[in-house]
Formats: structure tokens, C-alpha cells, sequence
């Protein structure tokens, strides 16, 4: 890590902010080219297999938005039963399912900037009954699973990933969430290194009142080990970048303090 992180950071404000008097000036030369925006979806054809997800079946009776609003919270504590396969395609489709067309856009059920959607959604599939452990990949345009790599272990690799947080060793699957910044940088530039944190954001609290709703647990974590998430998935980290992990398992569900942390945890 550099030495001087505070003034890149304070550099990088500086550089993304606004200003009035000089906005205009700024973005009189500049364009966007909807016909040649970078791609918008991303897939691996040679995925070790494909699973089809369609649409999820939706719970008859949930609790209502306000109550999910003020009942949320983070819950890691997870018991060892697995997710249905149902229940992660209802997580995916409230952080990344396609619910309209628009003049060349798809808009999905998370917002995003401009509807780019640069944010990518990479599972650590552990415990997810008919599904067999591994790293997978969201086909959002397909809808469909890709795994890119099948394994027994994952679960150990996932929790190495996020600095050895025991949880995610225990949870159903595990989030990793990354941000295609072409996507988004080819229209709003410098501003784009913003949008995406809000992007992924966004996303993010759909999965955790989509888990809410279902009676699970959930909890985002904001450290993880880049350089090796980038090395495992095969991004290049500057272009491609991780951008927020989350977990999602089952909780007891009846004192969400007990639900918070495992015995064991501090």
C-alpha cells in the first residue's frame, strides 16, 4: 500500500468533484456514443456448466416494506441448512433481474447510473441445495449460472478471499460483487469512479431486504483481499475491479441479536 494514501485520496475528490464554474468547459468537448458503448453484459461460454435460473417463484406473503425497513439487520450467524435454489434466484433477481426495455436500455430491479449497470455479480456458491459448490457467474441477459469453477473446498476459498472472516465459511453463498468500469467511464468519465461505489450500493440493499423478506440472513463486508479475488476471477483490477462481498445464509430468526454473531465471534 503507498505511503502517501491520504493525498491519492484526497486527490481522488478532488478530481471527481464539481463545480459550477467550471463544469461547462469541462464536458464541451466530450461525447457519448450510445451505438458504441461498451458491452453491457458479460459472459464465459466456456463455463464448466450453465444452469438455467428462470423466473423465480415469488412468495405468496411477505412482510410489508416498512416492516423489512425497520427490521433489517446484519445477520451472520448461520445455521447449516442449505439455501433453496429458488431462494438465490429470488437474491439475484432483486439485485440484478431485468424488469423493463427502454429506448436500447434494460432496467433492472437495483438502479444504476445512466441504466450501464457496470456492476457484475460472482457467487460463492457453498451451501445451495441441487447445486454442487463452486465459483459461479451471473448471466444477467441470459439468466443463468455459469460455473466457472466447481469444487468442494470453495467455502475455504471464499472465507481466505474475505480476510479469514469465518462466516462466510458457514454461509449458503457468498456475494462478490465487481464494477466493469468502461462501462460506466465511457459516458460520465472521471465522475464514473463514483457511480459505480453507488451502484454497488444499490445493489447490495436489494440483496439485503430481498433476504429480509425471505427470513435470512445477511451481512456486506467491506474487506476482502483484492489483489487475490482479482487473481481468482481473472480480472485485471484496473479495468475490472471487486467492488463489495456479501453473505447470505440461515438464521434461526427469532432474536436478531442471536442472529447478529456466532457464539464464538467477538
Amino acid at each position: 500500500m503507498s505511503d502517501d494514501w491520504r493525498e491519492v485520496c484526497d486527490r481522488y475528490v478532488q478530481v471527481t468533484s464539481y463545480d459550477r464554474a467550471t463544469l461547462d468547459a469541462i464536458w464541451e468537448d466530450r461525447s457519448y456514443d450510445h451505438a458504441s458503448r461498451p458491452p453491457t453484459y458479460l459472459t464465459y461460454p466456456d463455463a464448466e456448466r450453465r444452469i438455467p435460473l428462470g423466473e423465480p417463484e415469488f412468495p405468496a406473503d411477505t412482510a410489508p416494506l416498512w416492516t423489512l425497513l425497520a427490521e433489517r439487520r446484519s445477520k451472520r450467524n448461520y445455521l447449516p441448512q442449505p439455501l433453496s435454489l429458488n431462494e438465490l434466484n429470488l437474491l439475484l433477481w432483486s439485485t440484478q433481474g431485468i424488469t423493463a426495455r427502454m429506448d436500447g436500455y434494460e432496467l433492472r430491479t437495483s438502479p444504476s447510473s445512466g441504466a450501464l449497470y457496470p456492476i457484475e455479480t460472482y457467487l460463492f456458491v457453498t451451501h445451495v441445495a441441487g447445486l454442487d459448490p463452486g465459483l459461479y457467474h451471473l448471466d444477467v441477459e441470459g439468466w443463468a449460472l455459469e460455473a466457472l469453477r466447481l469444487d468442494p473446498q470453495i467455502a475455504d476459498t471464499a472465507t481466505a478471499i474475505a480476510l479469514d472472516q469465518e462466516h462466510v465459511r458457514h454461509a449458503g453463498v457468498s456475494f462478490l460483487w465487481t464494477a466493469v468500469l468502461p462501462r460506466c467511464r465511457a459516458k460520465y468519465y472521471e465522475r464514473a469512479y463514483r457511480y459505480v461505489w453507488w451502484d454497488v450500493g444499490h445493489t447490495a440493499e436489494n440483496l439485503h431486504l430481498a433476504a429480509a423478506a425471505l427470513g435470512l440472513g445477511s451481512v456486506s463486508m467491506g474487506a476482502w483481499y483484492d489483489v487475490q479475488a482479482h487473481e481468482l476471477l481473472g480480472i485485471d483490477g484496473v479495468e475490472h475491479v471487486s467492488a463489495l462481498m456479501a453473505s447470505v445464509g440461515k438464521v434461526a430468526g427469532e432474536d436478531w441479536q442471536a442472529d447478529r454473531r456466532a457464539p464464538s465471534a467477538d
